[in-house]
Order: structure tokens, then sequence, then C-alpha cells
């Protein structure tokens, strides 16, 4: 028996596409309510008559809630458990990733498209500053202030837009219309990262052909922060709308836990091989191959460690996905204190300085292409020449970190592909290994 009941909606669709239903034994089960829909909400989940029971379902929608502040206060405020997907979501469904919501059956749609010139309230330039200060020192949104965002919080991170006339703003208190940037501030003592996340993701952009996320710079000294664009959004004028996307756990029907491949089973798990059995399944296989494979070599030689799966998405405008932008890009091999082992095993090879050729052509093989052909050695050698030669421009207090952190990194990748290349002696970065 149904304990919640919740309408999944999907955002410019007047009614709901689905239904979740958290069961009195602790299950969840989704079922579909129309197939007239020009894509499933997942790949792991297609259209299908057929309900959905709890492993499929929990995978889906517990990827939907964030861990911060808003999720812990609604399980304190309503006694709900950390695993109650489904009473999470009555209270946080809103306003999930994307175009999709969750919201009590019968509500209604939750969300709308906006207009930047009559659906926001703008901010002027002190009550910005007054946002950035809070997520700095406080890592969360000035008390007078509404969160229009699940991102804020112990994040410090805060979700808003850019009007028509170039302000930002907040979407109006009885409109939920979408934010087009998120903005990341750091604490006082971590407020190089935003140079260097800025710095990183412009690399990102110039070394492969896959667009990634717009960056750019907010603020000067003590108080930075990071503003990105939303990848999931449609703009048209001052119009303003959701795409609907998912990220690789969802997709690949494994729960946030698993988006290490560490954390999986031989058969369920984030590895080279699942991923190229998800990208043959997108609108162009071959073209969605070819741009993962660059960017998770280009992650490789920036430090970028942790690319896992919730840090990759497909993008929904067709039947098939797309392969979304890239974003997060970090080198958290300059932190000491993180794990530095990969995300997903490349071949054998769990860290970076233990890939071998066999290693590389593994990755290829298992991401589907038929083989390392000499057009795609050149390109990826190409890549690797081309970041490793950013190294010397490596200087000051946010970059030399960087130009350490790549020397590192580059060395083992480019005699992996047979690459004989001059790479300047920097300082040792310590790498902190599973064993």
């Amino acid at each position: 028996m149904a304990r919640v009941e919740l309408d999944i909606h999907l955002e410019g669709r007047l009614g709901p596409v689905g239904r979740l239903e958290g069961l009195d034994d602790g299950t969840l089960m989704f079922r579909y309510l129309t197939d007239d829909l020009p894509f499933p909400i997942s790949m792991s989940l297609p259209l299908r008559e057929e309900p959905y029971r709890d492993a499929a379902s929990r995978a889906f929608f517990s990827n939907l809630l964030f861990e911060n502040a808003q999720r812990e206060q609604v399980m304190e405020r309503h006694s709900l458990d950390f695993n109650d997907v489904a009473g999470l979501l009555y209270h946080l469904g809103r306003d999930c990733p994307g175009a999709i919501s969750c919201v009590p059956k019968g509500e209604g749609p939750a969300k709308q498209p906006g207009n930047l010139t009559q659906d926001y309230d703008p901010l002027g330039p002190d009550d910005l500053a007054e946002i950035m200060c809070s997520l700095r020192d406080f890592r969360r949104l000035p008390d007078k202030t509404r969160d229009p965002s699940p991102l804020a919080g112990v994040q410090g991170k805060v979700a808003l837009a850019r009007l028509a006339d170039g302000r930002f703003g907040f979407p109006k208190t009885d409109r939920n219309v979408p934010t087009t940037h998120i903005l990341k501030v750091p604490r006082t003592a971590d407020m190089r990262s935003v140079d260097q996340e800025h710095i990183l993701m412009g690399l990102m952009a110039e070394a492969q052909r896959h667009p990634v996320a717009a960056t750019e710079i907010l603020g000067e000294g003590d108080l930075q922060g990071l503003l990105i664009t939303r990848f999931d959004r449609r703009l048209d004028g001052t119009s303003v709308s959701r795409v609907h996307q998912e990220d690789f756990c969802q997709a690949l029907g494994l729960g946030p836990h698993l988006k290490y491949q560490r954390n999986g089973t031989r058969e369920r798990s984030f590895s080279a091989r699942s991923i190229g059995e998800l990208l043959s399944k997108t609108a162009n296989p071959g073209q969605a191959r070819q741009a993962f494979l660059e960017v998770s070599l280009v992650n490789l030689l920036l430090g970028n460690a942790d690319n896992h799966a919730k840090n990759h998405a497909l993008l929904y405008q067709t039947p098939r996905p797309v392969f979304a932008p890239v974003y997060d890009v970090v080198s958290t091999i300059i932190d000491a204190q993180v794990l530095h082992q990969l995300s997903f095993d490349v071949g054998r090879a769990n860290m970076t300085d233990k890939i071998s050729t066999a290693d590389i052509e593994a990755l290829v093989m298992d991401l589907g292409f038929p083989r390392m052909t000499p057009a795609l050695r050149r390109r990826l050698v190409s890549i690797i020449g081309f970041v490793a030669g950013q190294i010397g421009e490596m200087a000051g207090p946010a970059r030399k970190r960087l130009g350490d952190a790549i020397a590192e990194q580059a060395r083992p990748i480019a005699a992996a592909l047979g690459l004989k290349i001059d790479i300047p002696e920097r300082d040792a970065i310590y790498l902190n290994r599973p064993d």
C-alpha cells in the first residue's frame, strides 16, 4: 500500500508523466502514466507499461536529492530517515535538477519557463556582495534571503539568474522559474580555488573539442566567486526554460554511492565498459565516445581524479540524449587529504602513474572503439602535448600547484602512448593511494 504518492512532472507538459510511490514496507515503485513522451525520464527507465520496482526506482530518484542543509532540516523537522527517498522528495522534489519535479499527487506542475524581464527580483551590487560574504563565511545565504535553490547550504553555492539587463536576480517567490547560473564561493582559506577552477575549465575547453560550461570570476581579493553557466537551460530571447538532464549514475541505474567504480560490483559499476554501453545509446554514439575519451584524458592530465559518474550527464531534447557539456573540473591531486584513486579504472590501472600502453588500449576498446587506430593515437598525443605545454606558464600563487599536478600526471600518460616529450621538473605531488 502506498504511504506517499508523488506525481512526476517534466517542465512544459501539463500533466504528470509518471507516479512514484513510497510503499509501507519502505520500498519504491515508479510507473509511467503516459507513453506519449519524446523521451523517457532516464536511460535506466525506458518507457513501458509495467511498473519499476525498488532497485530501479531508487537508483534514479535517490540521485535527485542533494546532501545539504535543506535535506538535514527536512529530516529533522519531519522525522524522516536518510533513505526515505519518497518522503524526502515530498518536501524537496519541487526543485530537482533539470526539468523534472516530484510533487504530491494532484498538486500540479511545479516548474514553469521564465521570462527574464518579469519573473525575477533583481539583486543590486550590495545584495550580491552580502550573499557572497555569507556563503564564504557561513556556507549559507543571509537569514533575510529566501533560499532559491537546493544548492545553497554546506556546499557554498547558490543558483541565480542573469537578467536581460545584465543584473542578477532570484525567481519571484510565487514562481518556480529557472535560474541560469550557479555561483560557487569558497571559504577565505580556499579563495585560490576560484582562479584555479576557472583556469582548468578554460584549459579543458582548449584541449579538446567537446563543449565546456562557461565560467567567469566575480569579485576580487578575499571575496571571489566562480560563476558557472548552466548547461541544462534553453534561452530564446528573454525566455528561459529547463532542459531535462540526468547524470551518469541515473542513466546507469546506480545509486549515488556507486558514483565510483571501486564501490560497485563487476556487474553494476561506473566502469569504462558500462560507460561505453551507455554512450552507444546516445544520439551520436561515435561523437559521444570520442568526446568522453578526450574529456577523460584531459581530466587525467589536469589532475582531476574525481571525474565520477555524477560529474557527467546526458541532455534530452530528442528521443535519444546527447553527452552534456563538461562541468566541475578540479585538480584533486593537489589536495593530499583526498584519495587520488581514479573514479573508474583505465584498463587495469586505478592510479594515473600505473597506466600502461595496454591500459590505454583497453580503455579505448572498453569505450566502444574497434581499436586504437594511428589517427586516434595521434589525436591523443596532440592533446598531451598541448596540456603539457602549459606547464611553463603555471606560476604564481594560484597556478603553481596546477603546473605541478600537470607535470606529475603527464609523465606516465605520455610514456604510455610512446610520446617522448620534455616535461619540466616541478615540485613533487604527494599521491594519496588506496593502499
